[in-house]
């Protein structure tokens, strides 16, 4: 069997004589040729949107940037409206100081006037006693008069040792004392009668047996009313000063009765010339 060898050389030679392929030199380019006028067509693209884009982007850049609130023109109108705002808060806040502080000065001056009028005041009435004390001012032509009320009688009484031409007559009055029942006592009014007269008044219950009546026998009235749930009792008022009020002594002359205390009746009335105190209490059964 015989062997037919060919170089390569022939062969390349005659496969290249043969046919039209296309062999790749080192001059050539790199990349495809197709790929290269893909990428011309979108560069071109790109170019031609940003020519169209870019009048729009800025009219629209310009027309934000003029109606923006936060723009550097309002910014700085804003700036200078809070600046003004500042100084106008940091104004009145120094009028306040300055009002706070004269308020404060006022007030220390109208206490120490104030302390300065009582100082003044205790010296005037400390020399108006030592002046009394050396004219030995007191109570003469001291009467009793008729009870008041429930262990209180009225008594009057006119100043003695008074100047006629004496300035605080009624001073005087208010600042001497009544020893009467063992007791001092200040008028509780005084009447300035004319020059060098002042009639004092006083109301003492202390130690003023004739002016206490009491209550004496009780009656039980009964049920106020059916289904009332009150109670009516009734008291006679005995030892009723001459004189006095029947009124006011009914109303407060003490009495305790059943367990209870009552400062006075509540029901005042007078029958036969007798004088009569009713009181209501509570009671289950009526």
């Amino acid at each position: 069997m015989g062997f037919n060898y060919q170089s390569t050389g022939q062969r390349f030679s005659s496969d290249h004589e043969t046919e039209d392929t296309y062999v790749p030199s080192e001059t050539d380019s790199l990349k495809d040729p197709g790929s290269t006028r893909r990428m011309s067509t979108r560069s071109w693209i790109l170019v031609a949107a940003l020519i169209l884009g870019l009048p729009l982007f800025f009219e629209t850049s310009t027309h934000l940037a003029n109606q923006c609130p936060l723009s550097y023109e309002a910014r700085d109108r804003m700036r200078g409206g809070w600046q003004k705002e500042v100084h106008v808060q940091e104004n009145l806040r120094r009028e306040w100081q300055r009002e706070e502080e004269e308020q404060r000065h006022k007030r220390e001056e109208w206490k120490w006037e104030v302390e300065e009028h009582e100082r003044l005041e205790r010296e005037r009435r400390d020399q108006e006693k030592r002046k009394r004390q050396k004219m030995d001012m007191f109570w003469d032509q001291v009467e009793a008069h008729h009870c008041t009320t429930y262990g209180t009688r009225g008594y009057t009484a006119y100043l003695a040792n008074l100047p006629i031409d004496y300035p605080n007559r009624i001073e005087a009055c208010k600042e001497t004392k009544l020893e009467i029942h063992g007791g001092s006592y200040f008028p509780k009014h005084c009447e300035d009668q004319g020059p060098g007269i002042v009639m004092g008044r006083w109301e003492l219950n202390h130690n003023e047996p004739d002016c206490v009546p009491f209550w004496s026998w009780f009656k039980n009235k009964g049920c106020t009313s059916e289904g009332s749930g009150k109670r009516r009792f009734e008291h006679f008022l005995e030892h009723l000063p001459y004189g006095g009020d029947w009124r006011e002594f009914c109303a407060t002359t003490p009495v305790s009765f059943h367990g209870m205390h009552f400062p006075g009746a509540e029901i005042c009335f007078q029958h036969n010339g007798g004088t009569y105190g009713q009181w209501e209490v509570e009671d289950s059964t009526c």
